[in-house]
């Protein structure tokens, strides 16, 4: 069975904490703030302590984020600047800025770190950026509201259509092939198993959490298992036996789930309001999660591995609930 979880930790962010990002090292977190425009829109954090280090100052509004290979630089979707901003991660600051297309939000880096793609809420289509002269070289038109993306080393993007029950998958040279996957209703977020054998997506809609077959000749759901009300954000521990979803309804919950055994085990984080994004920590055992509404970032862990729950229990307990009213924010 999945192991039951407690929370072990947590610290306050700025205003509506989207995603959570991991270091290569697995040394820090880098929250982006959605809520902060202009100012503080990354957080970061020690990822075993979530003692706050610094932040980092940029103009316009942070979605999502990921790291080159060598934690140099973090690149960064901003929604106001229709942009992906290039962060020099020693200075702090914006080394580049390139347009993309309307409303950017996940970002997927190829392996050689040479092509980065956007995907553009708004704009019903995935930028493909050629990272050495900062421009992006082609857009692909997908489905409606392109939202998780991941891209394989055999070269196969696969883009979830938030609105359109649908993957997009692009392939071939300059990705110019191109074909549909129905899939559940409102499919958020994907995440690639460490062997590329299975790809992850959480359904939305229908609070599930589903294993796609990347092995055959076509891409079909092996497994099917339910997680808490509304997953979100999914990412999978680096040895693949663990996946955990942060759920934004009302389970305001960490879900974890055993990849082998496909059970799950759905744990309500106390204090936390609309789970939103979420980062596996290099263990497998404790994993990273923001709250939406309440402005924090949790540190939650298996039973038993560390940190301070008992403490961070009885702070949790006295601190003002933050009567979220939003309910529905992809």
């Amino acid at each position: 069975a999945a192991p039951q979880l407690e929370v072990q930790e947590f610290a306050p962010t700025g205003s509506m904490p989207k995603s959570v990002t991991l270091t290569p090292d697995g040394a820090h977190l880098y929250v982006t703030n959605f809520g902060q425009r202009n100012g503080k829109n990354i957080s970061i954090y020690d990822a075993t302590t979530l003692a706050h280090t610094a932040d980092i100052d940029v103009p316009g509004i942070v979605v999502e984020s990921v790291f080159s290979a060598d934690g140099s630089v973090l690149y960064a979707s901003n929604f106001d600047r229709d942009s992906v901003q290039i962060i020099d991660v020693r200075t702090r600051r914006v080394r580049r800025e390139i347009h993309v297309g309307l409303h950017p939000k996940i970002l997927a880096l190829s392996k050689d770190g040479k092509t980065l793609f956007a995907a553009n809420w708004n704009g019903n289509s995935v930028s493909e950026i050629d990272l050495a002269r900062g421009v992006t070289v082609r857009t692909h038109p997908a489905g409606v509201h392109p939202r998780g993306m991941v891209l394989t080393q055999s070269g196969f993007l696969y883009v979830a259509n938030f609105d359109g029950a649908t993957l997009d998958v692009f392939h071939g040279p300059d990705f110019e092939q191109n074909y549909t996957l129905a899939v559940c209703r409102i499919p958020r977020h994907l995440v690639l198993a460490p062997d590329e054998r299975t790809l992850y997506l959480s359904c939305y809609h229908d609070s599930q959490l589903w294993a796609l077959d990347l092995t055959g000749t076509s891409e079909r759901a092996r497994h099917v298992v339910g997680v808490g009300k509304f997953p979100k954000s999914i990412d999978v521990s680096r040895d693949g036996k663990y996946v955990y979803s942060a759920d934004y309804g009302t389970s305001n919950s960490v879900s974890i789930v055993d990849t082998s055994e496909r059970s799950a085990t759905t744990y309500t984080v106390p204090g936390m309001e609309r789970g939103s994004g979420i980062a596996v920590l290099p263990d497998g055992k404790h994993a990273a999660v923001t709250g939406w509404c309440d402005n924090r970032v949790y540190l939650v862990g298996v039973v038993g591995t560390g940190g301070h729950p008992k403490e961070t229990l009885e702070k949790l307990r006295v601190l003002p609930h933050s009567n979220c009213l939003t309910a529905y924010q992809p």
